[in-house]
């Protein structure tokens, strides 16, 4: 099962992958008597190789309309509002859809979610980098004007990034309702899936799942 570091949700320490979604996949490996190792995975290559490798599981990544037929999904582990964020100071008023798209860059991860439902959205404004550290420098050196984050996990992305959170302010434009799912080869058997996803229901409804995000979230 491959991991895309992605602050807090999946991230490395002391050699071991923590944060929210690694506690639940464990709690569903445990569920579903899975004993298959967790490991992070640069997100291109984890990306392609769960699309076309056999039996291969990605988390967490957003469900969106493009990925949709690409995997069989389980979940969502994980959901939050994505806001537009700036510089700390900045004369940027973002109200509406159409003032983000006058900006003159908005930093994305090179196929990542924001870059794939802001392309989606008819914005031709976007900056693509590699990686969701370098859209934050830019960010922070003034070099883009925005980047579009979930609210929650901004935070932990800042941080990962070596930046101080108090440089940026969340707009008041709220983009999207995001979630994040396990995302699963297409070659996966149906009742595989079904057998994950009764298990994350599981944990949903005895308070597991609510502990780990408390755990977690205690901003």
């Amino acid at each position: 099962m491959q991991a895309i570091v992605y602050p807090p949700l999946v991230y490395e320490e002391d050699g071991a992958l923590r944060g929210v979604v690694p506690e639940v996949v464990r709690e569903l490996q445990r569920l579903v008597g899975d004993d298959n190792e967790l490991k992070a995975v640069p997100w291109l290559r984890a990306f392609q190789q769960a699309q076309e490798a056999p039996r291969h599981a990605l988390f967490a990544i957003v469900r969106t309309p493009e990925r949709e037929p690409l995997f069989k999904w389980v979940g969502p582990v994980f959901g939050e509002g994505d806001y537009f964020y700036k510089l700390k100071g900045s004369l940027l008023e973002i109200n509406t859809l159409e003032d983000a798209k006058r900006v003159p860059r908005i930093a994305v991860r090179k196929d990542g979610y924001t870059h794939q439902a802001l392309a989606a959205s008819g914005f031709t404004n976007l900056d693509i980098g590699p990686s969701y550290d370098s859209s934050y420098r830019k960010l922070y050196e003034g070099r883009v004007d925005l980047v579009l984050m979930g609210e929650l996990t901004h935070y932990h992305m800042v941080e990962h990034a070596g930046i101080d959170p108090a440089e940026f302010e969340r707009t008041s434009y709220k983009f999207n309702e995001s979630s994040a799912w396990l995302a699963f080869s297409p070659d996966v058997p149906d009742a595989l899936i079904d057998q994950w996803q009764q298990a994350l229901d599981a944990l949903k409804a005895d308070g597991t799942y609510q502990a780990i995000l408390e755990r977690n979230f205690k901003r």
